[in-house]
């Protein structure tokens, strides 16, 4: 049987036991000397890459620079021709509007109005559509739709090839503020030009700043009425934050700053304990009292009724 023999070397030298090093040897393999004394570099073999890489770079910017042109071409020439009336004396080339850049024909409302009139969205569309499908600035005419009062958010998108979608979330009025002021479901204060059902809702107002808390004061005490069948119509805070309340077809209540619910509690009681009738020609009950309340009628006369 022949024996196999493999080559191997050693990666020392033979005179010690250190190691041979090898970096000049790989430095040699990276740098192969040609026969006119010229060192070649790895570094020149990509160069060739690097600049495909630039060369391609280019073509895309320039492809998007086309792109864009003809997209906006309508807007650049109805600039042009702003331009050419403004200045006269560049007499600057007329340009065609593009066909792709189609007149606005058909405006598509995605919501149902309710208190924003259809003609004033017509009046702000109108100044919008001129320039066409490209031209229209969507953002601007959604900033004029929002400026009506009434209007609490507006959506506008283009829809290829000629049209518009509005969305308009108008303001939802859930009680009157201070005289003037109306407040909306999320406790926000808008002032919108009464158009008449508005005045029916209940009547709240309080220092800037309060509306939140006397919304929510308004639906926790209707809450403790409700066992009477008894809402109110109107509540108030002031300053020194003393409550004041109405009920509907009912008399003031005088609540005051402290022990609210309490107090309130103390009145539905009485009510309940036979008392509707005397109260029924009240105008003003104050329950500002640790034990009892007060009932002045419409007759002017003062009544003390203790609570038991």
């Amino acid at each position: 049987m022949s024996e196999r023999r493999t080559s191997s070397f050693s990666a020392y030298n033979d005179g010690n036991e250190s190691p041979i090093d090898f970096a000049p040897i790989r430095a040699e393999s990276r740098h192969a000397v040609r026969p006119e004394g010229k060192v070649t570099d790895d570094a020149n073999d990509v160069k060739g890459p690097r600049r495909l890489g630039r060369w391609l770079l280019l073509i895309a910017v320039i492809g998007l620079c086309g792109i864009f042109i003809n997209q906006y071409r309508g807007v650049i020439s109805d600039s042009i021709a702003v331009l050419a009336q403004q200045m006269p004396a560049l007499n600057l080339p007329d340009f065609d509007r593009p066909v792709i850049n189609k007149p606005i024909n058909t405006v598509r409302l995605e919501s149902p109005l309710h208190r924003v009139t259809e003609q004033e969205v017509r009046m702000i569309l109108a100044r919008y559509t001129e320039s066409g499908f490209l031209g229209v600035d969507v953002q601007d005419l959604r900033a004029e739709l929002e400026l009506n009062p009434w209007v609490a958010r507006a959506m506008v998108r283009r829809v290829w090839p000629d049209g518009l979608v509005i969305m308009i979330d108008e303001h939802r009025p859930i009680a009157q503020w201070g005289q003037t002021a109306l407040l909306n479901e999320h406790g926000k204060v808008f002032t919108p030009p009464m158009r008449g059902p508005e005045l029916e809702l209940p009547a709240l107002s309080g220092p800037e700043g309060s509306e939140a808390l006397v919304l929510v004061m308004y639906e926790h005490l209707n809450q403790l009425l409700s066992g009477i069948d008894m809402k109110l119509r109107m509540i108030s805070v002031d300053a020194r934050g003393s409550w004041n309340g109405e009920i509907i077809d009912g008399p003031v209540l005088r609540i005051g700053r402290e022990d609210m619910d309490e107090r309130v509690t103390r009145f539905v009681r009485l009510v309940e304990g036979g008392l509707a009738e005397q109260l029924a020609n009240a105008e003003t009950i104050d329950l500002r009292y640790s034990n009892g309340i007060s009932v002045s009628n419409k007759s002017d006369a003062v009544d003390a009724v203790a609570s038991r």
